[in-house]
């Protein structure tokens, strides 16, 4: 009995130490996240679309365990086959955009969508050359979570729900920003001013 446990131990170490380095990693941001927003709302902030950012952040978090145990607990021929090197490929990835992503956008990362009057920024980091580098890093991250723990078709449509909702989080997010600004949105730019900062 401990010898099957062990060695089961000793197989999944894998994915555990992926799914640990997630955990403390979504926990980090959100202690980030609750500094920041308590800072945005204070100076005046507007929080947008409060529904939908909370749903695709909750799934964002729930993502990589989904795919963990509908990977493990479905039959073989649900999940037929592993990519576990470019899925790490990609996790790694979308953890290095999407820290970078965070660096460059300091006190104005939050989980929310918050909207602050007259307070444009110079587009640095990945934004110099993405308006969203955080949801493809969070998109790619999750493509990478369902390779590494075995393709199935629960966290496939999973991940699809989550890139829909993003998709809708997006247009909603343009929107209201561009109906509240009193510039039009603008693809961000090394030289000119951009709100995008703010979307977060």
């Amino acid at each position: 009995m401990l010898d099957s446990a062990a060695d089961w131990i000793r197989s999944e170490s894998p994915a555990i130490l992926v799914l640990l380095a997630t955990a403390l990693m979504y926990a980090g941001e959100k202690r980030v996240h609750k500094y920041n927003y308590a800072y945005l709302t204070t100076v005046g902030g507007e929080e947008l679309i409060p529904n939908l950012m909370k749903r695709y952040y909750r799934m964002v978090v729930l993502l990589p365990f989904v795919a963990y145990l509908t990977g493990l607990l479905l039959p073989v021929t649900w999940a037929p086959w592993k990519a576990t090197v470019p899925g790490l490929f990609l996790i790694t990835f979308g953890f290095v955009l999407r820290i970078w992503s965070e660096r460059s956008l300091g006190r104005l990362w939050t989980e929310r969508c918050i909207y602050i009057p007259d307070m444009p920024r110079e587009a640095q980091g990945p934004y110099r050359f993405l308006r969203h580098p955080e949801y493809l890093a969070r998109s790619l991250e999750g493509l990478g979570f369902i390779l590494f723990f075995a393709i199935n078709p629960l966290s496939l449509l999973f991940w699809l729900r989550m890139l829909a909702l993003l998709s809708r989080i997006m247009k909603v997010e343009a929107r209201q920003l561009h109906e509240l600004s009193a510039l039009p949105l603008q693809l961000p730019s090394a030289k000119g001013k951009s709100t995008v900062g703010a979307s977060k």
